[in-house]
């Protein structure tokens, strides 16, 4: 499994998507399966700099397969750099 990485503006950008089960993480539970996305965000050259991890917020739609989530987590971290968005550490 490859982690998609892009890089932005001197930042590495990394996202990591994972499954989110409804009814209480219940993978037999019957319903839309929905992504999350955690985007990692490393300057280059890395230099003793802790890289930033933020959890994506989707907007109104919920991503409904992994490309969806990687897309739209690349996206956000573009925004976080630019200053489009104020998004706090995990």
């Amino acid at each position: 499994m490859s982690i998609p990485t892009i890089e932005y503006r001197g930042y590495a950008l990394s996202a990591y998507p994972r499954q989110e089960f409804p009814l209480h993480r219940d993978p037999y539970a019957k319903g839309q399966r929905q992504f999350s996305c955690i985007v990692r965000i490393d300057p280059i050259p890395a230099a003793g700099v802790k890289a930033g991890r933020y959890s994506t917020l989707f907007g109104t739609a919920s991503p409904t397969n992994e490309d969806d989530a990687v897309d739209l987590a690349m996206q956000y971290g573009k925004d976080i750099i630019d200053g489009k968005v104020q998004a706090t550490e995990l």
